[in-house]
């Protein structure tokens, strides 16, 4: 059996496809696009190349288009990928893939009927970081935060491409992809591989949404600074937490946990409240670090918590990620345990750091994305991956 995560060459973003399945006839599913640029670079042509492998004279099936954060590191690449789609359709050409779902939960969903109020107040302000630029002076929100703000149209644009070109929605769930308030959610997803949702937490959700509309009640949201304050700290506090989604992929006995930008405590409570860490230690066979190797997302208690055999990072030093003092959490909480860090691009720091770390003593091994390829790829199932 197919069970490898493929790492696009993604710059500061994410662009994943996950292979699966009988090696004759593997299945795919593709997990966030990346910035801008991305989908021209990397994922149009390996989705080119994967298509001319396994179904050149049809269209080939995607399992699940998947947007795991409200990011433009993230969603832009697929907004590319779904305007291309919908371009081909509106010139009566046959499209080259079969979407069968989409899971996508928009900032609207999230924040629920009354996110109008929060945009208002924060559309000025966080439109430069869109463009790279930078917040202004005295609003408490973070870049992150910020730029989950000014990706809500592209969210829009993806929903309404979805809808054009006749996309399931988050099936099999009601409406936001979401972990249930007690208890676990597992989908199959067929030919092996399922997913238990991690999250986000659908009570939390629900406490997020009350919360904001009691704000709007009691202080209503003015689109003056005390606004857009208001709504910073609320949309840094609260939506950004519950942004990304979270699952852990199984097939054939492996493991993955795929994280996206969530924050190593939310994570540490999805596992909690889905079972899955009871024994204090959850170890996979493969963990993507969330948020591109931030240090402001995890600590070492984390590593120590949630092990693997392998671990992924896609980033290229945009925003310092990934972060030295992240690797070096995982190095403390390994200790000389032996593992795998697969790394999507090569920095001379990073080199330093590694160099640094055998010195040492250590006994993991490092693996750069080579610079003539569109991916590295990690290979957990009996069969590795060919095309």
């Amino acid at each position: 059996m197919i069970f490898t995560l493929e790492a696009l060459q993604a710059k500061h973003g994410d662009s994943l496809l996950l292979h699966y399945g009988k090696p004759k006839t593997p299945k795919l599913i593709v997990i966030d696009g990346g910035p801008g640029g991305v989908y021209k670079s990397s994922l149009r042509p390996r989705l080119t190349a994967i298509k001319d492998a396994r179904s050149p004279n049809a269209p080939l099936s995607i399992r699940m288009l998947m947007v795991s954060h409200l990011d433009d590191d993230h969603i832009n690449g697929v907004l590319a990928f779904l305007n291309d789609l919908v371009d081909k359709q509106g010139q009566g050409e046959e499209l080259p893939y079969d979407i069968v779902t989409l899971w996508h939960n928009s900032f609207d969903d999230i924040v629920g009927n009354e996110s109008e109020e929060m945009l208002a107040a924060l559309s000025a302000a966080v439109k430069p970081v869109s463009s790279g630029g930078a917040l202004p002076a005295g609003l408490p929100l973070s870049r992150a935060g910020g730029a989950i703000a000014a990706s809500v149209p592209q969210g829009r644009d993806v929903r309404n491409n979805a809808k054009q070109l006749a996309l399931s929605l988050n099936e099999p769930f009601e409406t936001l992809v979401a972990a249930p308030g007690k208890g676990k959610k597992t989908v199959t997803i067929g030919d092996g591989l399922k997913f238990t949702v991690i999250g986000p937490n659908r009570n939390r959700i629900e406490e997020l949404q009350i919360e904001w509309n009691a704000v709007l009640q009691k202080k209503g949201l003015a689109k003056d600074m005390e606004g857009q304050a208001l709504a910073a700290a609320y949309l840094d506090e609260s939506v950004f937490n519950l942004s990304s989604i979270i699952v852990l992929a199984e097939a054939g006995g492996k493991t993955m946990l795929l994280t996206g930008d969530a924050r190593g405590d939310d994570v540490l409570k999805g596992l909690k409240s889905t079972g899955l860490l009871k024994t204090g230690v959850l170890h996979l066979d493969l963990l993507k670090l969330p948020h591109h190797g931030s240090d402001r997302n995890v600590e070492t208690d984390f590593f120590r918590q949630v092990t693997a055999d392998h671990y992924v990072v896609s980033a290229n030093g945009r925003h310092g990620n990934p972060e030295v003092s992240t690797l070096q959490m995982i190095s403390d909480a390994r200790g000389k345990e032996k593992f795998t860090v697969y790394l999507t691009n090569r920095e001379k720091r990073l080199d330093q750091f590694f160099t640094a770390e055998k010195k040492k003593g250590k006994k993991y091994k490092v693996v750069f994305r080579d610079d003539d390829q569109l991916s590295l790829q990690v290979d957990l199932g009996d069969d590795a991956l060919e095309d």
